[in-house]
């Protein structure tokens, strides 16, 4: 799914139409009345008569809106939004008397304040009169309607139902959210997040039906074959998913002719997806058509049934992760291959190797300082791959178990991330939270990789010993296959504790071939990615003093390469490679420290002392002693500094000492 700004002439005209500055029949100095956001707001039901003439540039249109107050609260004041970008009018009753409303200049809010709240189980009943005009008109092929009414505005997005009349030129089809009823002439739907209108002009459309689902692809003269093969796809996407998920949710669908180019697709309102470059069809393989349709049917579980509760964007990872995900169901019972999915996947790895910070919860001021293509490679790309990598460590029952619990208790309900999570753990019985604390909160990345293998048999058994490490800073269980002779197989997890592992198989035939992540399911990143220097340092800073010279020496080989210019990253390699005896290494660090040290200071002076010390472990005796006595040429007498690991006080006492017996370790 993706949308792209040049299509936006075409695709989003109405946003420009109906969004605008208000002229409100009534202005109130203050907003007085205290605005409440309800967890669980009222599901309101609007009746709306709308007219649009485009070639005019005007629209407007009554609506009224019902509710009753379902929460524990009394209701005292409202709010209602509508974009602001041209002339705009509306005029807001409650129960037939005019009422105090208040709009600050540019916002899309406008506060109703309520002479008498609306306790607890009572209804109320709204009428708003609105009209927009846009001079020079919009007279274009295709209209989309997606901001054209003012909206009962909670902070979030509600599910609503609807009755619309819909009056436009006879030139126009005419595409919404809703079935018509022939006889009352309105689009009837229940329980959506958006209801839109698409106009059409030169276009003709395809009708079909998916058990009770009426299926519509509108399409120009150019694309016909496309249309009928998006027809056929969707009846058999939308059977396959009732199927697979035990429901559809709502009973139509149309699919709207995009730009002119690839692109994919986006969902305009419920009901309402565009496909992008129907006229170009045979400059794809038919795998695109397919997926694509799946792609975009997949919203309408994942966006338009179960709502979005991401803070920074307006879809957001997890309703993209779990729409990929139903189409990746889709592809694979269809044998349409895993390409596409493979896509995704990739496209977030490209990211993670030019350099790009992928962490997925940001907030909108550095959302705002984000200068790479966050939506295809984070929100898609590492999207997909988080929920393929839980599917991976839940195993596939325990992972439907959880995405069918999210449907049922999340239909017209916002789910995020914590409420992803918290069923994920219920259905699996375990902590998750350091999976997800990894892939949403770092910019941490997979690598594993094999590196060695054996196998040997033990009187009337084989035993296969696959070594696998860790490459990467993020730590997962990750899958290993291993293949035999007799064309068995056997799968095997790793231990996330451990960074290399040892996975043992008992077979009755010889090994004949291992991998890793056998189902291709994993984000893999092998070989890693260069480190930046603050990576670098980081993973350096995580060392311990102690006991971890074998991890230095690892780290030691990509700092010389990235040049660190943090003189606190050569000290503390310095000294923890000299604890893990790698004294070359050790050597090496400490003369990079002295690059970066003033002559004669402090710094100087142990860089000097700690090349004596590996000088003569080396058995350089002779470069020792002018290294201790260079130190011993900084002038401040007072210099010294202290290695209680190694039981040292390197003063100037010691430095002396050196210069009769060499440095020797215990």
């Amino acid at each position: 799914m993706r949308k792209t700004n040049s299509a936006a002439g075409k695709l989003f005209l109405f946003v420009i139409i109906i969004a605008a500055y208000a002229n409100l029949s009534s202005i109130a100095s203050d907003a007085n009345a205290d605005y409440l956001t309800p967890k669980e707001p009222p599901k309101a039901h609007y009746k709306i008569e709308f007219s649009i003439d485009p070639i005019k540039g005007n629209a407007g249109g009554r609506e009224n809106v019902r509710f009753k107050n379902t929460t524990s609260h009394p209701i005292d004041c409202l709010a209602f939004k509508w974009q602001t970008i041209a002339e705009q009018n509306m005029e807001i009753k409650v129960e037939g008397k005019p009422v105090s409303v208040f709009r600050e200049s540019g916002s899309e809010i406008t506060v109703v304040e309520l002479s008498e709240a609306i306790a607890p189980d009572e209804s109320i009943n709204i009428e708003v009169k609105f009209s927009a005009s846009m001079p020079g008109g919009m007279d274009v092929d295709i209209l989309p309607l997606t901001y054209w009414f003012p909206r009962l505005w909670w902070g979030f997005e509600t599910h609503d139902d609807y009755d619309v009349k819909v009056n436009a030129p006879k030139t126009y089809k005419i595409a919404t959210s809703g079935v018509l009823n022939n006889t009352t002439g309105y689009y009837n739907t229940t329980d959506i997040r958006s209801f839109g209108i698409v106009l059409l002009k030169n276009s003709e459309v395809l009708e079909a039906k998916a058990q009770n689902v009426i299926v519509k692809c509108y399409y120009r003269s150019n694309e016909k074959k496309c249309a009928e093969l998006l027809l056929d796809t969707a009846t058999d996407v939308i059977n396959f998913y009732r199927e697979r998920f035990g429901f559809y949710p709502n009973s139509c669908l149309s699919i709207i002719p995009g730009a002119d180019r690839f692109m994919g697709g986006y969902p305009i309102a419920t009901n309402i997806v565009s496909i992008h470059g129907m006229g170009r069809m045979d400059e794809e393989p038919e795998l695109h058509w397919k997926w694509i349709t799946a792609h975009e049917i997949g919203h309408q579980y994942w966006l338009e049934y179960v709502l979005s509760k991401d803070p920074t964007q307006q879809w957001g990872w997890l309703m993209i992760g779990l729409g990929i995900y139903a189409d990746r169901e889709y592809t694979r019972a269809k044998g349409l291959g895993p390409d596409k999915h493979q896509g995704f996947i990739e496209r977030y790895i490209q990211g993670v190797r030019e350099g790009n910070d992928t962490t997925v919860n940001i907030s909108e001021e550095e959302a705002a300082k984000i200068n790479f293509d966050f939506n295809n490679v984070v929100t898609h790309g590492k999207g997909y791959s988080i929920i393929s990598a839980l599917d991976c460590l839940l195993g596939r029952d325990v992972f439907n178990k959880a995405y069918l619990r999210c449907l049922e208790e999340y239909g017209g309900r916002r789910m995020g991330a914590a409420e992803f999570q918290a069923v994920c753990e219920a259905e699996s019985g375990q902590d998750l939270e350091w999976f997800f604390t990894q892939w949403l909160n770092s910019n941490r990345y997979l690598s594993y990789e094999i590196t060695s293998k054996k196998c040997e048999r033990k009187g009337d058994v084989y035993i296969s010993e696959i070594e696998v490490k860790r490459l990467g800073d993020l730590k997962m269980p990750v899958p290993v296959e291993a293949v035999f002779e007799d064309g068995g197989k056997q799968v095997k997890f790793t231990n996330r504790l451990l960074d290399t592992n040892v996975v043992r198989f008992e077979s009755k035939s010889a090994l004949k071939q291992a991998r890793l992540d056998p189902e291709n399911a994993l984000a893999l990143i092998v070989p890693p990615p260069q480190l930046t220097e603050q990576q670098l340092s980081d993973k350096i800073h995580q060392l311990s003093w102690t006991g971890s010279g074998k991890q230095a020496l690892e780290i030691f080989e990509k700092a010389k390469e990235t040049k660190l210019s943090d003189p606190d990253d050569w000290f503390k390699l310095g000294l923890v490679l000299y604890g893990g005896k790698y004294y070359n290494e050790s050597l090496n660090a400490w003369q990079f420290y002295e690059k970066l040290s003033e002559k004669n200071s402090t710094d100087y002076y142990i860089a000097k002392v700690w090349q004596g010390h590996n000088y003569d472990l080396l058995g350089q005796r002779d470069k020792a002693v002018e290294c201790y006595k260079e130190a011993l040429k900084c002038e401040d007498e007072g210099i010294w500094t202290q290695h209680d690991q190694y039981g040292m006080v390197i003063n100037r006492d010691w430095v002396k000492q050196r210069l009769e017996t060499p440095h020797k370790r215990d």
